[in-house]
């Protein structure tokens, strides 16, 4: 069990470097959205208490899915929470007009959205594999 918990609290402070990271995406883009606006940066105090809120469900989470579907449940967490970060952050930015302006307006909208789409699906796959390290490893 102890092995377990510092597990978890390794993928959680992996899981809030992710969640810095992508508010600071947010803010260069100006981005909003149902998942980004809680990432989004707004005062200090309020960051403070959605990233207290969003580890205590982490790792409340975390044990249940580890009692059902032991370190698989772990794996499968993490890689929902990636997955409806990253694609919500790179979707919206496809729409962005920084984005447009980089890219060229003639590129037709489906297009751009199919980039971000595999851009998403790419830093997910890295992301899920340096958890799936994290859980593996029993050197901690």
């Amino acid at each position: 069990m102890d092995d377990l918990a510092i597990k978890v609290c390794i993928l959680l402070i992996v899981q809030l470097l992710l969640i810095i990271a992508l508010s600071y995406i947010c803010g260069i883009f100006s981005l909003n959205g149902k998942f980004i606006n809680f990432i989004s940066k707004n005062n200090n105090f309020e960051i403070l208490i959605k990233l207290i809120l969003f580890s205590i469900i982490f790792i409340f989470i975390s044990f249940i899915f580890y009692y059902f579907f032991n370190s698989f449940g772990l794996q499968i967490l993490n890689f929902i929470l990636a997955f409806i970060l990253i694609f919500e952050v790179c979707i919206k930015i496809a729409y962005s007009d920084r984005f447009i302006n980089w890219i060229g307006e003639s590129l037709d909208n489906s297009i751009r959205i199919l980039i971000m789409f595999i851009i998403s699906l790419n830093c997910t796959y890295f992301f899920t594999r340096i958890t799936h390290e994290i859980i593996i490893s029993n050197t901690i």
